[in-house]
C-alpha cells in the first residue's frame, strides 16, 4: 500500500506542477482574463480554443487531440474546471478556469495541501532569507530551512500571532512528502531541525507530460499483495482522479426554435457558437455531461415520507435577459445541477442539490428534468418549491 501511495502522489503532485506552470505561463500571455457574455462578467478565465491554439504554438503538446486529452486530465485532477460546470474539456470556444483564481481548488484536500505548499514556498523565497543553503553532515541542502524560523517567518505574514496552526499546516506537507527533514529521521518540529520541499516547484514541464503522468497513475491503481491477493485502492478516496460519469439520461435539452431554449432559460450560459458576444466569446452546445452534484441518489417515496430530513423552501424568480439562472438535471425527482452565482435564482437563494417539488403550485416530482424545463420555459416569472436538507435549510 505504501508503494502505490507514494506512485500516486509522485504522479499527482507532477501534474499538479505542470497545471501550475500552465496557469502562470497563461496568465503572463493575457490569455487569463475576465470576459463576458451578454450580460454576464465571468473573471479569471480563459477560452479552450485559444489556450490550445497557444499550447500548439508554444510546443506544450504536438496536436488539438492530445491538448484536449492532457488538459482533461488537469480537469479531472480538480485543477480546472467550465466556469459553470456544464463541459469536460472540448475544443471549442467554452470559457474555464483554474480552480485557484477562483478558491474552489479547496473543495479537493490534496489541492489544498499543496497549493499551500505553493504559497507556503514563493513566500518563503521571495520575501525573506529562510530558505538557504545549509550544510549537513557534510552535505549541502538547496533552499532548505530551518522548521521555527520558517514558523516564525509565515506567522509574521499572516498577522495573527497564532502558532499552532502553521505548525499543523508544516506537518500536513509532511506527511503528503511535499516537505520533508533533510534526513528523513523527524517529523515537523518548531525547533532547530532543518527542513526542505521534495517538489521541484520550479522545473521547467511541458504539458505533455500529463498525459504519461496519467497512464503510470492508472497502472498503480491495482496492484497484487504479497499473500497473493489483488489489492484495489479505494477510488472514491480520490475522486478528482476519476473519469467523470456521462449521464445522456439526465442532459436538459430543448429544440433552440423555443422560448428560451433550456440551456439558456436554465443557466443563462450556454448558446450556439453562432450567438457570439461582442468580444467574439460564446458558449457551444451541450456535448457530454458533468458528473451528478449529488451525494446519493434519493427516491420520490424517501422524500414524500413526512419523517424525512427534507424541508420545504419556496423561490419566487424573475427571469431576466439571460434566463432564470439555474440548471436541471435527473428524473423523479429532478433536481439542481448548477447554479449561476450571478443569475436570478442564485439571488433568490436557491442552490445545488435541492430537488424541485413544485412549479407554480404544480406538483413535479414524478416528472424529468426536460417536463420541468419545459414547464419552466414558458414563464418569465415561477415561484418553486424546492426539497432541502433540514441540516442545509437551517444554514440557508
Amino acid at each position: 500500500m505504501g508503494r502505490r501511495k507514494h506512485v500516486w502522489h509522485s504522479n499527482f503532485y507532477g501534474i499538479f506542477i505542470i497545471g501550475e506552470q500552465i496557469r502562470l505561463q497563461m496568465q503572463q500571455q493575457g490569455l487569463i482574463r475576465d470576459r463576458r457574455y451578454h450580460l454576464r462578467k465571468f473573471k479569471n478565465c480563459f477560452v479552450a480554443r485559444d489556450a490550445i491554439d497557444w499550447l500548439l504554438k508554444m510546443y506544450h503538446v504536438q496536436s488539438r487531440v492530445e491538448a484536449v486529452r492532457a488538459m482533461q486530465i488537469l480537469l479531472q485532477n480538480g485543477m480546472i474546471h467550465h466556469v459553470v460546470d456544464d463541459h469536460e474539456f472540448k475544443d471549442q470556444n467554452l470559457f474555464y478556469r483554474f480552480t485557484f483564481d477562483d478558491d474552489t481548488y479547496k473543495l479537493n484536500k490534496d489541492l489544498v495541501s499543496l497549493y499551500r505548499g505553493v504559497i507556503y514556498y514563493r513566500k518563503m523565497k521571495s520575501e525573506s532569507e529562510v530558505l538557504r543553503d545549509f550544510y549537513h553532515k557534510g552535505v549541502l541542502y538547496s533552499e532548505a530551512f530551518y522548521g521555527n524560523d520558517a514558523v516564525d517567518f509565515i506567522v509574521a505574514t499572516n498577522g495573527n500571532g497564532d502558532r499552532g496552526p502553521v505548525v499543523a499546516d508544516f506537518r500536513d506537507l509532511l506527511e503528503r512528502n511535499i516537505i520533508k527533514h533533510v534526513t528523513d529521521d523527524y517529523h515537523f518540529s518548531d525547533d532547530r531541525l532543518i527542513y526542505e520541499f521534495s517538489l521541484d516547484f520550479n522545473r521547467p514541464c511541458l504539458l505533455h507530460d500529463v498525459l504519461d503522468m496519467a497512464s503510470d497513475h492508472k497502472n498503480s491503481t491495482t496492484t497484487t499483495s504479497s499473500s497473493g491477493v489483488e489489492d484495489v485502492e479505494e477510488r472514491n478516496s480520490n475522486p478528482d482522479l476519476e473519469s467523470l460519469p456521462v449521464d445522456m439520461s439526465s442532459s436538459l435539452t430543448i429544440s433552440p426554435a423555443q422560448r428560451p431554449s433550456i440551456d439558456s432559460a436554465m443557466s443563462g450560459l450556454s448558446s450556439s457558437p453562432e450567438s457570439n458576444a461582442a468580444d467574439g466569446d460564446s458558449f457551444a452546445s451541450l456535448g457530454q455531461e458533468p458528473k451528478s452534484v449529488l451525494v446519493r441518489p434519493v427516491t420520490v417515496k424517501e422524500l414524500e415520507n413526512t419523517s424525512s430530513p427534507y424541508v420545504k423552501k419556496t423561490f419566487k424568480i424573475q427571469c431576466d435577459e439571460m434566463g432564470f439562472g439555474f440548471v436541471l438535471r435527473g428524473s423523479s425527482p429532478c433536481y439542481v445541477q448548477t447554479v449561476d452565482p450571478l443569475g436570478p435564482a442564485a439571488v433568490a437563494g436557491m442552490k445545488v442539490r435541492q430537488f424541485i417539488s413544485t412549479v407554480n403550485g404544480q406538483n413535479v416530482l414524478r416528472m424529468d428534468h426536460r417536463q420541468v424545463g419545459q414547464l419552466i420555459a414558458q414563464q418569465t416569472q415561477i415561484n418553486v418549491t424546492v426539497l432541502v436538507y433540514r441540516s442545509d435549510a437551517q444554514r440557508m
